[in-house]
């Protein structure tokens, strides 16, 4: 199915988009399998097809990207303090990420809010509950997140909406490369904490 075949299909059953992107991202919140990505470059196609939602279409994404990264952010809050028990969110929770995030938020809280931001694979959810869980303040979060939450948002969005695919191609590119530079500092990270285990 083709972008054209796919603005057609919403068109018939949407009646204004904005509301709908909204919703959308306020379910991704609650770990529903939403990409915030796809939504941002869907909704960039229904602006050219409809000019006039523009301005809306935006609001709403921004509104609901960063309402959506509090959602996930409270329930790590509610799951440090016992009050919610799900085994899916807490097997995100493993001792490793929660060591990780807590030491980077500690030391380089705003960079890695926005380096984080631009990281696919569920990176972006695991720094907002692990936030959450280890105690990052509420002030914090909502200062760091919301930043970086216009950094990341604007830039897809005008990217993909001057360049189009090869805006997305290279916003994908740069997000597995991020991904790959995270996950080589994670597993050094790790051996250095089982080397200074092992000489104490």
């Amino acid at each position: 199915m083709d972008m054209n075949a796919i603005l057609e299909f919403i068109s018939s059953y949407v009646s204004y988009w904005p509301i709908t992107v909204f919703t959308l991202l306020i379910l991704a919140g609650f770990n529903l399998p939403i990409s915030e990505d796809a939504l941002i470059i869907l909704s960039v196609a229904m602006v050219h097809k409809t000019p006039q939602l523009l301005f809306p279409t935006y609001i709403a994404l921004y509104t609901g990207i960063f309402l959506s990264d509090l959602i996930v952010y409270t329930l790590g809050k509610l799951l440090s303090k016992g009050v919610l028990k799900f085994k899916f969110l807490q097997k995100k929770l493993t001792p490793e990420k929660l060591e990780w995030v807590s030491s980077h938020l500690e030391t380089h809280g705003f960079v890695t809010f926005i380096t984080c931001r631009f990281i696919p694979f569920g990176v972006r959810n695991a720094l907002f509950l692990s936030s959450g869980f280890v105690g990052l303040k509420t002030a914090k979060f909502i200062l760091f997140d919301s930043i970086a939450a216009l950094i990341s948002s604007s830039t897809l969005f005008t990217l993909v909406y001057f360049l189009g695919q090869a805006a997305e191609k290279s916003f994908k590119l740069a997000g597995f490369i991020l991904f790959g530079i995270l996950a080589v500092a994670a597993i050094i990270f790790v051996i250095v904490k089982i080397k200074n285990k092992k000489n104490q």
